[in-house]
């Protein structure tokens, strides 16, 4: 009977564990500097990047939830009379995997983050403020989970009026190396136990390095610190600071907000899928490569992929077919076909795909979903009316031909990739390899080939423009993923 007990026993706190291994999500704060220094295009790659963070915030833990909001001093397209700190909450906590992803500019002139942490430290509170300027006055915060802020701004540490300045720290008290300067950020710290992230650009040592202070401990950021003795974090040797020069993503940070994400995101024993699509074009003839792996929780088993294309305005799913190729236990690709899409009645529309995971942990069914890993775009898949995907066609000193007419294999590639030339016959030219920056890492002659083999092993993972140019000065491109 004792052992008989103790099994049922084992069996129901190994069942509990499996379902707390796989618990855990946090509350995210996403706040969005809406200072006029933010340009129009600073303010879209703020967005392309915030969205793309969120993506991985969603895909990290499903439990995961997400809230975001705006600071400025006025309303954005607006005649203000009245400028002072204030907040837009764009959405309340959630993982509603469409709304979360849903953000448009509110605000404008100066940025007081100090001031706006104050304002938001009132909506967590439920305590009404004037200068919570949304439909949304509330931030519903579940006690239960932990509370993390992610800032992104260019702000200067101290500069202006508190009309149209830009400060980081306390406007009243902004004494550096004081703890009044970061009052409201070491409130939230102590009182709350929030973890702040920054991303920031700006190059002037007081900002960075005040900034840097208000990051919690954590992350690789090592550099100076400005000191704040009341700080839980004062004297951590690194920082979850993240300096920047643009919101823009260069071709070597292909997994810039991958590798964010993971610092900041407790995965609490979640599966996981990732893949990576560069867009081609428009419609459906134009589709590329879909390639990824994911990761099982020790003893998971996995049942199925679900890919479906994502209208960005509208939020409906369109299932596409999907069966890829395992080219190891984890790892897959697929070339998407035309026939594996059906959009009816739809002509005009810009699509996301989200690859979702199935599978199996302890009798238990858990599902786990992922965006595409490129920073660099915010939709996947265009469909136009628009002759030539409403873009020019080159002109005639340039004559771009089908890219149908060269194949690539494999793609994607570990390295060595087959070049296969048009059935027409190109009898000589050059075959130029070019990353994402323009730059050529390689190129080759040839003459009287019908295929040309190529060694890219030692360059670095990420897309690639294969392009030939023939002696009769036509040019044929294909992109090939390098995994």
């Amino acid at each position: 009977m004792k052992k008989t007990f103790l099994f049922l026993f084992l069996t129901f706190i190994m069942s509990w564990n499996a379902l707390r291994a796989q618990n855990g999500g946090s509350d995210y704060i996403i706040v969005l500097d809406n200072g006029s220094s933010m340009t129009t295009q600073r303010f879209e790659s703020m967005k392309l990047g915030a969205t793309k963070l969120i993506q991985q915030l969603l895909s990290c833990n499903p439990l995961n939830r997400i809230a975001l909001v705006h600071y400025g001093t006025g309303i954005y397209n607006t005649n203000n009379t009245n400028y002072s700190p204030k907040i837009y909450i764009e959405y309340d906590f959630s993982n509603d995997t469409f709304m979360t992803q849903q953000i448009e500019r509110r605000l404008d002139n100066g940025d007081h983050f100090h001031e706006a942490l104050g304002i938001i430290g009132n909506a967590l509170d439920g305590v009404s403020n004037p200068d919570i300027v949304s439909p949304q006055t509330t931030l519903n915060n579940d006690p239960a989970n932990p509370l993390k802020v992610v800032v992104f701004t260019d702000a200067e540490r101290n500069t202006g009026n508190l009309s149209f300045g830009s400060y980081l720290v306390n406007y009243d008290y902004p004494t550096p190396n004081t703890p009044e300067a970061f009052k409201y950020v070491t409130d939230f710290k102590v009182n709350r136990n929030a973890k702040f992230a920054v991303i920031h650009i700006n190059p002037d040592t007081p900002a960075t390095e005040a900034a840097a202070s208000i990051a919690s401990q954590g992350g690789s950021y090592s550099g100076p610190v400005e000191t704040n003795i009341d700080d839980p974090d004062y004297g951590s040797p690194t920082r979850l600071y993240f300096p920047r020069t643009s919101f823009d993503m260069s071709p070597s940070e292909i997994d810039y907000w991958v590798r964010l994400g993971t610092q900041i995101c407790d995965t609490s024993g979640w599966g996981s899928v990732n893949f990576k699509y560069e867009p081609n074009g428009c419609g459906t003839n134009m589709v590329q490569t879909i390639s990824g792996s994911y990761s099982l929780p020790a003893g998971a088993t996995f049942t199925q992929f679900k890919l479906v294309a994502r209208d960005i305005v509208t939020g409906q799913d369109y299932g596409v077919n999907f069966n890829p190729v395992m080219t190891s236990p984890t790892d897959f690709y697929y070339a998407l076909q035309p026939s594996d899409f059906s959009f009816p009645g739809i002509t005009d529309a810009k699509f996301v795909f989200i690859l979702g995971l199935q599978y199996n942990y302890q009798g238990n069914s858990y599902d786990v979903m992922s965006w595409n890993g490129y920073p660099y775009f915010n939709y996947d898949l265009l469909l136009t009316s628009l002759p030539n995907c409403g873009m020019r066609q080159a002109g005639p000193s340039y004559p771009v031909l089908d890219e149908n007419s060269i194949q690539i294999t494999p793609n994607p590639t570990n390295g060595a990739i087959k070049v296969i030339l048009d059935q027409k016959k190109i009898e000589a030219g050059k075959i130029q390899i070019v990353d994402l920056s323009g730059k050529t890492v390689y190129e080759k002659t040839f003459r009287d080939q019908n295929t040309v083999d190529i060694d890219i092993h030692s360059q670095k993972e990420g897309v690639y423009i294969i392009k030939i140019i023939s002696n009769k000065n036509e040019i044929f491109t294909e992109k090939v993923i390098k995994k």
